[in-house]
C-alpha cells in the first residue's frame, strides 16, 4: 500500500473514533479510557483479522481454489456460534437466555428480524472480503459506520458535538480522498 492509502484509512478510522468519542452525553460524563481501550483493540484485532483473510485468500489462490462469500460467512458463523455456546454456558446463561424468550415470546420476531438483518449485511460484508481487499473492506465498513452517525443526526435529532463533527469532517476527508484516487485511477485507464 502507499503511504496516501495509509494515511486515508488513519483519516477514516480515526474520524470514526473521534465521532466516537464526541458525542453529546449527560452532564458530567465523559469517556471512559476502558471505552478507548476498547476502540483500540477493535481497530487492532480489524488489522490482524485483515491479514489473515489475506493470506488465506493468497494461500487458496496457490492452491487454485477461489473462496466464495458464503464460504467465509458460513466458517465464520459457524465458529462464532460455537464460541457463543462455550462462553454462555461457562456463565451459565443458556438456561436463563432460554427461560426468559419463553416468557417473552414477542422477542422471538425481532429475534428474526435480527438474524434476517445481520444476514444481509453479512452478505454484502463477505462478498468484499472475497472479492477486494482488506483495505476496500476496513473503508466500505468505517464508511457505514459515519453514514449511519449522520442518518441518526438527521433523522432522530441527535446531536454531536463540535469534536464529533471534525471526527466526520477527518472520516469524510479520507473517504473522498480515496474516491479521488480511484476516479483519478479510472479516468487514467481510459
Amino acid at each position: 500500500y502507499t503511504l496516501r492509502e495509509y494515511l486515508q484509512v488513519a483519516a477514516i478510522i480515526g474520524g470514526t473514533a473521534i465521532v466516537s468519542m464526541g458525542k453529546k452525553k449527560g452532564s458530567g460524563s465523559s469517556s471512559s479510557m476502558v471505552g478507548v481501550a476498547y476502540i483500540v483493540l477493535s481497530l487492532v484485532l480489524d488489522g490482524v483479522t485483515a491479514g489473515f483473510q489475506k493470506r488465506l485468500k493468497e494461500e487458496t489462490k496457490k492452491a487454485g481454489v477461489k473462496p466464495k462469500p458464503y464460504d467465509f460467512m458460513f466458517w465464520t458463523n459457524l465458529y462464532m456460534c460455537l464460541t457463543a455456546i462455550i462462553i454462555s454456558g461457562a456463565l451459565n446463561e443458556i438456561g436463563p437466555g432460554l427461560a426468559y424468550c419463553s416468557a417473552n415470546p414477542e422477542i422471538f420476531s425481532k429475534i428474526v428480524k435480527f438474524a434476517v438483518c445481520s444476514a444481509v449485511g453479512q452478505s454484502f460484508i463477505f462478498y468484499t472480503i472475497a472479492n477486494f481487499d482488506p483495505l476496500i473492506l476496513s473503508t466500505v465498513t468505517t464508511t457505514r459506520k459515519i453514514f449511519s452517525v449522520l442518518l441518526s443526526i438527521f433523522l432522530k435529532g441527535h446531536s454531536l458535538s463540535m469534536t464529533g463533527w471534525s471526527g466526520i469532517a477527518l472520516a469524510c476527508s479520507g473517504i473522498l480522498s480515496e474516491m479521488a484516487l480511484k476516479m483519478g485511477g479510472k479516468a487514467k485507464a481510459h
